[in-house]
């Protein structure tokens, strides 16, 4: 079984698909990325969703984003090859899981998807979460457990538009899984680039402009008092915290150059996830890390500095999954639980009342064939289980 996973996260910069494979064991079931940048009209109405939209508005970017993420994924099939299902994450437009009834709406029509390619969609895979008390993300870490757990405990630190860390035991650790947002990722040095360039430039390529500025050490302890930072896991967060309306405020009263703003943005993106990992986690000898981030040399350094007592790797280097790839990979491997039904344990990781099954199935032209599929699978599955060997998907 091959499924494809489309991700566009919070950076809004455009979608990545990646295939993994079902019948091959961890990180070699990576079988390749494909992926393209949104037009520029089109990330235009994608960030302006952080302001309140109309319904016409809302329905008219929904299809929009659906016949870019179909028009993606028949692309990435034809280079990749053939694929039994799709998962999409969707772009996120809303993600505030707090005060109760909280929310999270992810948008890109799912339709558009099946129709496209005649494949069997899951998508809205957060919603659930959040109707079990939990807070809807991070989603992606029993995949970071599935692929990266070993004898010693690890991190896995994903640098996307926000960051979150998981914890993973080692095998023979009984502490569960561990996960939660630690704040920004890459979102704020993004829009300080926005804002710096006049909209020119979307993001500080290779940390070239921070590497170039100071940290204003006293900015800085002042903005890590931030209540999100002190605000124990499970927790979550998204542009509605940390985007560019914050970013502009702060921008407004800064007083030094735009180097030096990029700088210590980039060292509030490190001392958080510092803070957070020491605070938070038992910690561990290494950290993986993935995400845009990773590929900010600036960033990383700035990020080992402030967590010397971690070994920081690049987790593309170090698995052969690129950046790029590892939340789309994972979307398609919770795309198969939810197409055999495993219900995940979420407790440690969004504070879910209870083990899920994430996501809704949209049926495409191959559903019969899908289905007798995957009767065949967990048959296979419920045969190893009362032999008592593990489940491989």
């Amino acid at each position: 079984m091959r499924g494809l996973g489309l991700m566009s996260g919070t950076s809004a910069d455009g979608v990545d698909a990646a295939v993994l494979d079902f019948d091959v064991a961890g990180c070699a079931g990576y079988q390749g990325v494909f992926g393209c940048s949104f037009d520029p009209a089109l990330r235009a109405e994608v960030l302006a969703a952080n302001r309140p939209l109309s319904v016409e508005a809302m329905a008219r970017l929904d299809r929009g984003l659906g016949a870019c993420y179909a028009q993606l994924a028949s692309a990435a099939i034809a280079h990749l090859g053939p694929v039994d299902f799709i998962a999409l994450h969707g772009q996120t437009i809303r993600h505030q899981p707090h005060p109760a009834p909280g929310f999270t709406l992810q948008i890109g029509a799912a339709a558009d998807i099946a129709v496209a390619t005649g494949l069997t969609v899951v998508h809205d895979f957060r919603r659930a979460d959040v109707a079990a008390g939990g807070e809807g993300a991070p989603l992606v870490p029993p995949f970071h457990q599935f692929c990266f757990q070993e004898k010693q405990p690890r991190l896995v630190l994903n640098l996307g538009g926000m960051a979150n860390v998981t914890w993973l035991p080692g095998m023979d650790d009984p502490r569960p899984l561990l996960a939660f947002d630690c704040g920004p990722g890459n979102v704020l040095m993004d829009a300080a680039m926005h804002l710096c360039s006049a909209g020119r430039l979307t993001c500080d390529v290779d940390g070239q402009m921070a590497a170039d500025g100071l940290c204003d050490a006293v900015w800085l302890a002042d903005r890590l008092t931030h209540r999100f930072f002190r605000q124990p896991p499970p927790k979550s967060t998204g542009r509605e915290v940390f985007g560019l309306p914050l970013v502009t405020q702060w921008w407004s009263s800064w007083q030094g150059t735009a180097a030096d703003f990029l700088a210590t943005l980039t060292a509030l993106t490190a001392v958080s996830v510092a803070q957070a990992i020491r605070t938070w986690t038992p910690g561990a000898a290494e950290m993986l890390v993935f995400g845009g981030g990773a590929e900010n040399p600036t960033l990383m350094r700035v990020l080992q500095g402030a967590l010397a007592e971690t070994r920081i790797v690049h987790g593309g280097q170090y698995s052969g999954i690129p950046s790029q790839a590892l939340e789309a990979l994972a979307f398609a491997w919770l795309g198969g639980q939810c197409l055999l039904g495993q219900r995940l344990p979420w407790a440690h990781v969004t504070g879910a009342q209870r083990p899920m099954t994430l996501g809704n199935i949209l049926p495409g032209d191959n559903w019969p064939d899908l289905l007798v599929h995957l009767s065949k699978r967990m048959e296979i599955t419920a045969k190893e289980r009362s032999y008592g060997a593990l489940p491989t998907a």
